[in-house]
């Protein structure tokens, strides 16, 4: 019975967020390093380069995500800069900048394949080692098919030290198969645009932002609902 309530208390809380959202509108809101955050302010502005960005207010703080203009999913952290975000916090001489830049890292997600070499087929479901790009350690579990292609790859070790947009040679076989890091784990994130509707945003998005220093700041579980236009 208490796993029942649980269960109900859970949902009740999620459908209440949700209503939350649709009933203050405008909206962009979520969690901060763990923490309820909500805009006071937000407004959309379409930029030259046909993406548009999409800002949070507070009274001391400025969340920007900026995506393509048109639905879809788009990834953070890469070396597509143009698709970003960042949080600027300013008050009584604090000033703190973080941004989704291209820094080096243990890898978070890889990218595609720039090659999927021959010669692996033995080797389906083995951890191999890398070499190449920028860092170093990084390991990878294949998965191979029966002409030695691999055609798929998870991470086992992130390493360190590699950026965004880095390639990478998987050992084994005949050393051929080479795969494009994505992101790494102090810049990483994913912005979903569901809806454009009558000038209006909304969506979700989650992302780690990295300053200078090295600091990461987290917001997940982020929607944004109608945010229009200005």
């Amino acid at each position: 019975m208490k796993k029942i309530f649980s269960i109900l208390a859970s949902v009740l809380l999620l459908v209440s967020c949700e209503n939350d959202v649709k009933t203050n509108t405008p909206a962009i809101q979520g969690e901060k390093d763990n923490l309820f955050w909500k805009a006071d302010d937000s407004q959309a502005i379409i930029n030259p380069d046909n993406t548009v960005t999409l800002n949070g207010y507070t009274d001391y703080e400025h969340v920007t995500v900026t995506v393509p203009n048109t639905v879809g999913t788009y990834n953070l952290g890469t070396s597509n800069q143009s698709i970003n975000a960042s949080y600027t916090y300013s008050n009584e001489g604090t000033f703190l900048y973080n941004e989704t830049a291209i820094v080096p890292g243990p890898v978070y997600k890889l990218g595609s394949f720039v090659n999927m070499g021959n010669g692996y087929a033995l080797l389906n479901g083995n951890n191999l080692n890398t070499t190449g790009g920028s860092g170093n350690g990084l390991t990878l579990r294949i998965t191979s098919n029966t002409a030695g292609q691999v055609t798929a790859a998870t991470i086992a070790s992130r390493g360190t030290g590699y950026k965004a947009g880095d390639i990478v040679t998987i050992a084994g076989g005949n050393n051929n198969a080479t795969v494009r890091i994505l992101n790494v784990v102090q810049s990483n994130g994913t912005v979903t645009l569901e809806k454009i509707e009558n000038g209006t945003y909304s969506g979700t998005f989650s992302f780690n932002a990295v300053d200078d220093n090295g600091n990461v700041v987290n917001f997940n579980h982020c929607t944004f609902y109608k945010v229009p236009v200005y």
